[in-house]
This record gives structure tokens, C-alpha cells and sequence, in this order.
């Protein structure tokens, strides 16, 4: 016991000296396809048991490749910040502006002031909410920002009950958790510590019922579920989307794939919505099915948190203009069905990074107070004038910017670079050709249901930089779009319901206290399932006729406009 306890604690530097040992064998052989899969193996180890920070292992492609000869060292660096990495930094910025100035905050409980008090319907609203803001900021600051809401409904919800139905409450003996926060105290209840209320009816874990309990539970699970779908409905709204695209720019150079900002929200958002709807549905019927009704108190209570809201700042209304200005430019750069605005440039010059570095650097420009050409009236001439900062300033970017994620998702590129220029991508898709006698809503099946269950022990952005390379090769060998293994496996990555290491959204509502491992399990192996279902259903289906997935795309290797004639569905 002493050695293995040892060999836990160790684990991470265990895992740093024998993985290079584990996946030697493949060095020994010493072609191109071997030593590429040596890295790839490598960097999947060190990724998955997180030995060392995900960011520091996405740079060992820039030593590894060209001391192994697969790629020369300038051209594995310049694969690290390509055009995509500068749509994913223009998007955070906006992100991080609309978090500086509590938009969101706003957004959320306008929304959940018209939802009602009945627990599904708040279930719902919450879900709404949390979706729709991760399409445009991150999941996680989504989940962020909502949880705390979330807590203070769960409370209004029990003690509205309670006092409704009349309910005498019991002590629960299985637990030492102490639930999220009182009344008077707005900070998150510490683990095994009593939050103090002056109030008799304060709730916590402990007095909690079972049904009380399930309600809870529900709730949060929800925001964190839903964060997740609603991530896959933008380009912008998670990585694994952003890999996806580098990774056509990195495997098909020029090619004129289709997916631009509009068409993967005209593809992805109706899948989103389904997948959604069936998670709300799944939940409910899960966690909610003996709730009581609540009455007005819950509402009303949601109602006044708005009311108490200031006025929209000057901020909050330029952040606004801006934001919608960005979804203008992206939606009409290039919306296939009109001529765009890009089309007024050299083809091929703008792309949707231009868009977003636009509005970034603007945010930098723009005064977060009224200036004083438009206050003149208000302000005494003896005044001097006031100095005002920005809608963004450089200290909230360093504190808030995920910088690591730029060089993980760097590394993802470099990794699709290597797998392609070694010709490893060939190489795996000879092996997974076995699977050519299947109907290729089978082998979507198989790559969806092996994806799912690698992102939820591993990061979504990692888990994208492995599998949609080589899925790409898979769908090369078999002759048939490689979108059509591409795309549901990228949507596959962000499906991380079943542990809380999943997603960060996962982790953020397990440490509330409230949740344990194996519900968390069972309602998200549910939710994965169904959401597998949408997803090919989805690609089979409308994404076929929408992005024309059943040719051969001529941009691939071998194309020919020719329909194919092997698609079996």
C-alpha cells in the first residue's frame, strides 16, 4: 500500500518518465507515419492524465517534429497562430467586454423574469439563457455567471413550497454539505461549514427533502448541460468548432469547403435547439417529475432583482452596438445567398478574423463613460475635462484571457500539420477503411460514440485536435465528404456530460456541493445518447441537403464533382 500510495501521489511525474517508454515501440520502427504517431500517442498521455499544464504539452510538436524529420521548425511555428486563432482571440475579447460591463447579467434576468415560477419552466428558462449566452461567450464564464442565480431561485423555490404546502421539514443525516448561500450572505457555502441566518428557515442541504434535493440538483446540472449544447451553435461558441475550421485551412489549403459563420449557425443551431429541448425534457423527467408548483414568491423575487439592476450604462449599450455590429459583419461577409461585403475586396484578403479584429480593437478605442462632447450640458465649464477609460483595458485581458487556450488550440493545428505532411492520416484511415462495408450512419455512429467518451476524460479541444484529422483520412479512403465524419465529430467533442472533469461548466457546478458523481453519470449518459441521435439525424438529414455532403468535394484528394455513388444511408 505504501508504494502505490506513493506512485498517487507521484502520479503526474510518473506518467511524465514512462509514457515516452509506453509509446517507444512506435519510435523504433522510424517511418515518417511512426514517429508522427509517437507524438501524437505522447501528447494524448500527457494530455489526457494532465501530467503537466495542456497549454505546455501542445508545444512539444515544435521540438518534436523536426527532431524526428516530419516538419522543418518554421513550418510547424507558423501553424500556431494561424487566421483561425485570431477569429477565436477577437471573439474572447468581445466576450471579455460583455462580461467587464455585467451585460450578460442583465440579459439573464430579463429572461428569467417571464418564465413563471413552476420548476420545469425555470428549468427551461435557464437553459435558454445559459445556451444562448454560450454561443457567444464562453461556456464556462456562462456557467459562471448563472450558477449564482441559479442558487438563489433553488432557495426561493423550497421555502416558497414549504411555506405553500405546509411542509415540516426533517434534518438529513447523510450529508455534511451545507447549501450555496443564506440570505444574507452571498458568498458560496464552504464544505462541512453551517452557514449562520438569522432566519429560521434557512436552507440547507442537511433540512433539504429527497424531492427538495432532486429539484436542486436538477437546476444546476441544467446550466452546465446546456452550456455545453449551446457552445456548438457558433463558430466562436467553443473551441472544438475553431479547431475544425484551422484544421480545413490545414488539411485542404484554399479550399472552398462551405462553412463560413452563417452556414454552421444555419447547420448547427437547429440541432442545438433539438438536442436542448431533449435535454430539458430528459432532466425533467429525471430530477423534477414529483416537484411541487411554487407560487409568485419565486417570480417576484426575479422580477425585483431586475428592477434593482441600474440603468444600462454607456458601457452596456456600446458593448451592445458593438457586439451586434460583429454579428452583422459575420453573418454578411459572405452569406452565399447575397453578395457580402467581403466581396468588395480582394477574394480571399478578409476573412471573419478580419471582422472580429475590428470590433477588438475598437473596444480599445471606445470610452466606457459618455465623453464630453455629448455631456456638454450637463457638465459645469469650470470642470476640467475628464480622463475615461475604455471598453476594454489591456489589465482586464491579462486577468480574464484564457491565454493558455491560444497555444493548446496551436498545438491541435501543428498536430492536423503532422498528421498530414507525415501522411499518418493515410495511414489510419487505411486501418479504419475496415469499415467501408458499414453504412456511413454507422461509421458516424462509431465516431461519435468513441469521441464522447474521450472528451469526457479529456479537454474538448484536445479530444478535436486527435480525432478530426483523422476522421478526415478515414472519410478520404471511403471516398465520401469528409465533413460528413468532420463535422459530427467535432459537435461530438463538445458533448461532455458525464463527469465532472469533463468541461469546466461540469467541474463549476460540481463544486457547488449538490451534485454527486453518479448523477451526474446516469442523467448525462442520457443526455449523450440523445444528443449523439440529433447529431446524426441532424447530418444525415438537413446537413446533407444544406452543405451538399453527398459529392465528393473536388477541393479533396481525388475530387471529382461526380455524385458518389457508395453513400448508404
Amino acid at each position: 500500500m505504501g508504494i502505490l500510495r506513493t506512485l498517487l501521489i507521484f502520479r503526474k511525474s510518473v506518467v511524465l518518465i514512462v509514457a515516452p517508454f509506453v509509446a517507444l515501440p512506435l519510435l523504433i520502427i522510424g517511418t515518417p507515419q511512426a514517429n508522427c504517431a509517437f507524438c501524437v500517442a505522447l501528447m494524448a498521455i500527457y494530455w489526457m492524465c494532465e501530467a503537466l499544464p495542456l497549454a505546455v504539452t501542445a508545444l512539444m510538436p515544435v521540438f518534436i517534429f523536426p527532431l524526428l524529420g516530419i516538419m522543418k521548425s518554421k513550418d510547424v511555428a507558423v501553424t500556431y497562430l494561424p487566421d483561425t486563432s485570431f477569429l477565436f482571440i477577437g471573439g474572447l475579447i468581445v466576450a471579455v467586454a460583455v462580461e467587464k460591463c455585467n451585460l450578460h447579467q442583465r440579459i439573464a434576468l430579463r429572461v428569467l423574469t417571464v418564465v413563471g415560477s413552476q420548476p420545469r419552466w425555470i428549468m427551461l428558462g435557464f437553459m435558454s439563457v445559459t445556451a444562448f449566452l454560450s454561443m457567444w461567450i464562453s461556456n464556462t464564464a456562462a456557467t459562471a455567471m448563472m450558477v449564482p442565480i441559479a442558487q438563489s431561485v433553488i432557495i426561493e423555490l423550497i421555502k416558497s413550497s414549504r411555506k405553500h404546502h405546509g411542509v415540516q421539514v426533517d434534518a438529513r443525516d447523510d450529508t455534511q454539505l451545507t447549501l450555496l448561500r443564506s440570505e444574507n450572505n452571498h458568498e458560496p457555502a464552504k464544505n462541512g461549514t453551517r452557514i449562520e441566518s438569522e432566519q429560521e428557515d434557512a436552507v440547507t442541504v442537511e433540512n433539504m427533502t429527497s424531492d427538495e434535493l432532486s429539484v436542486a440538483k436538477g437546476l444546476l446540472i441544467s446550466i452546465c448541460f446546456a452550456a455545453n449544447i449551446g457552445g456548438t451553435g457558433t463558430i466562436t461558441g467553443t473551441p472544438p468548432n475553431l479547431v475544425l475550421i484551422g484544421q480545413l485551412e490545414n488539411l485542404y489549403p484554399g479550399a472552398s469547403t462551405g462553412i463560413n459563420f452563417l452556414s454552421w449557425m444555419a447547420f448547427a443551431i437547429p440541432s442545438m435547439v433539438v438536442a436542448l429541448i431533449l435535454c430539458w425534457l430528459s432532466l425533467y423527467l429525471y430530477f423534477m417529475r414529483k416537484s411541487r408548483p411554487a407560487d409568485e414568491n419565486v417570480n417576484i423575487m426575479m422580477r425585483e432583482k431586475y428592477r434593482n439592476l441600474p440603468s444600462m450604462t454607456f458601457a452596456e449599450i456600446s458593448v451592445l452596438i458593438c457586439f451586434c455590429i460583429l454579428l452583422v459583419m459575420w453573418i454578411f461577409r459572405d452569406p452565399k445567398v447575397i453578395p457580402g461585403f467581403g466581396d468588395f475586396f480582394r477574394k480571399g484578403y478578409v476573412t471573419d478574423a478580419t471582422s472580429a479584429m475590428i470590433i477588438s480593437f475598437l473596444l480599445f478605442v471606445l470610452p466606457n463613460e459618455k465623453p464630453d462632447f455629448l455631456c456638454w450640458r450637463d457638465r459645469d465649464t469650470n470642470d476640467d475635462p475628464k480622463v475615461r477609460g475604455s471598453l476594454m483595458d489591456w489589465k482586464v485581458m491579462q486577468e480574464k484571457f484564457p491565454w493558455g487556450v491560444i497555444l493548446l488550440l496551436g498545438g491541435g493545428f501543428a498536430l492536423a500539420g503532422g498528421v498530414k505532411e507525415s501522411g499518418l492520416s493515410h495511414v489510419i484511415g487505411g486501418v479504419l477503411k475496415e469499415l467501408e462495408g458499414l453504412p456511413i450512419i454507422v461509421i458516424q455512429l462509431v465516431c461519435i460514440l468513441i469521441t464522447m467518451g474521450v472528451t469526457n476524460i479529456c479537454s474538448n479541444t484536445v479530444t478535436a485536435s486527435i480525432f478530426v484529422p483523422i476522421v478526415a483520412g478515414l472519410a478520404e479512403n471511403l471516398h465520401i465528404h469528409p465533413l460528413t465524419l468532420m463535422l459530427p465529430t467535432t459537435l461530438a467533442c463538445s458533448f461532455a456530460f458525464a463527469l465532472p472533469v469533463g468541461t469546466p461548466p461540469n467541474a463549476i457546478v460540481f463544486a457547488s456541493g449538490m451534485i454527486k458523481v453518479t448523477d451526474m453519470i446516469v442523467s448525462g449518459l442520457i443526455v449523450t445518447v440523445l444528443c449523439a441521435i440529433v447529431v446524426v439525424l441532424n447530418i444525415v438529414t438537413y446537413g446533407h441537403i444544406l452543405l451538399s455532403l453527398d459529392e465528393y468535394p473536388s477541393w479533396a484528394p481525388g475530387g471529382a464533382s461526380e455524385v458518389n455513388s457508395t453513400l448508404a444511408f
